[in-house]
């Protein structure tokens, strides 16, 4: 990745980053210039960043600039084609760089624009952990399987049916598996990574990182170029990203997980818990009708920061 070079959209934006300033956690906002999300961010814009303590930006790609990197009052742009994958990893790795390089902090949450934040809960859930070796999110999990090799997806299917006795697992999502065990075997090198079973991983619509394993991070992508190894950068970035923070070199950290503090929210709601910190407004995964999200959201921001608010 290149990321040698940084263009700000004023003077006035310039001169907002020639001091460190310090922010208990910066937010960086999976974003794209699709009209449908026009929503989801005038949702955002209503709160990202009117905290002392939270500095939030929105990630975007753009193929056609003269520069690595581009800052606005709230985005960051890396010089990429705008995908999901690679995409996607390689705007969040833009984002770490430019914060760490131009911001103080203590943790970094990565997060999309379809998420809800509540920001008050989340300072006060991060007054209440460590400062270093962090993972916070929730984790979700794929089984290591092959076309001979199945044993994983076996275990997993046998458990959701002890909860669901119709459940079934898509087509698409086993494909998928397989593909991803190849490249972490390979990334690995690892021949026997069946063993292992299964694969922890984050969630690519909120993960937080302590200050220690962003730079960790940083150091493997910049110096020892480990987002060009063996196709990790082809399968999408909260697995990506897992997988590198798991690498050898890696210290161990202590993972927290979410779901207590998150919903995810798939229907119309009208009641919502003070004490959630993250709602994931996600009605229908696989066919993108995101009208019930966008309702959702807009009522999110009215209870939590402004009762006034219209998008």
């Amino acid at each position: 990745m290149r990321l040698k070079t940084i263009k700000y959209e004023s003077e006035e934006v310039a001169n907002e980053y020639k001091e460190k300033k310090h922010y208990k956690i910066i937010i960086l906002i999976i974003a794209s210039d699709a009209p449908h999300y026009e929503v989801f961010k005038k949702c955002w814009m209503e709160y990202m960043n009117k905290n002392e303590n939270i500095k939030s930006f929105f990630l975007y790609s753009n193929e056609n600039m003269d520069t690595d990197i581009y800052v606005t009052k709230d985005s960051i742009t890396y010089n990429c084609k705008e995908s999901l994958i690679p995409g996607i990893l390689y705007k969040t790795i833009a984002g770490y760089y430019f914060s760490q390089k131009k911001l103080s902090y203590d943790f970094m949450l990565r997060t999309n624009l379809s998420s809800f934040i509540n920001f008050p809960q989340l300072l006060t859930y991060l007054d209440n952990i460590e400062k270093n070796n962090v993972w916070v999110s929730n984790l979700e999990l794929m089984p290591f399987i092959s076309d001979t090799n199945m044993k994983a997806y076996d275990e997993i299917l046998e458990n959701l049916r002890k909860k669901d006795k119709h459940a079934v697992i898509p087509e698409k999502t086993v494909e998928n598996w397989k593909y991803f065990t190849s490249v972490l075997g390979k990334f690995y090198n690892n021949d026997n990574i069946f063993l292992n079973k299964i694969f922890y991983f984050m969630a690519g619509s909120y993960f937080i990182l302590s200050n220690n394993i962003i730079k960790q991070l940083l150091y493997e992508v910049c110096v020892n170029n480990i987002l060009e190894k063996d196709n990790i950068a082809n399968i999408p970035d909260d697995v990506a990203i897992s997988a590198v923070l798991q690498w050898p070199t890696f210290t161990k950290p202590t993972v927290f997980d979410s779901q207590k503090n998150s919903l995810l929210c798939n229907k119309i709601e009208e009641n919502y818990r003070e004490d959630l910190v993250h709602i994931r407004n996600r009605t229908d995964i696989y066919y993108g009708n995101r009208d019930i999200d966008m309702k959702n959201m807009i009522n999110q921001v009215k209870k939590f920061y402004n009762p006034n608010f219209e998008a």
